[in-house]
């Protein structure tokens, strides 16, 4: 394992899922939640509700 991902072990997982036109997210302590109309918005929330860092699970497209 990479020092990188040492690092990345121990910080939440801020979850992101594009449908549509809709950015919706989730992150410890909230349900899937919003009408973000990008990353950095849904960033800037988690950020807001005390998130210092987080490791990103974006999804863009389903297969």
């Amino acid at each position: 394992m990479s020092e990188d991902s040492e690092d990345q072990v121990e910080k939440p997982v801020l979850y992101a899922r594009l449908n549509d036109d809709t950015l919706r997210a989730k992150w410890p302590g909230k349900r899937w939640h919003g009408r973000y109309k990008d990353i950095y918005e849904v960033c800037d929330a988690a950020h807001a509700d005390g998130l210092a860092s987080f490791i990103i699970d974006y999804v863009d497209k389903e297969d």
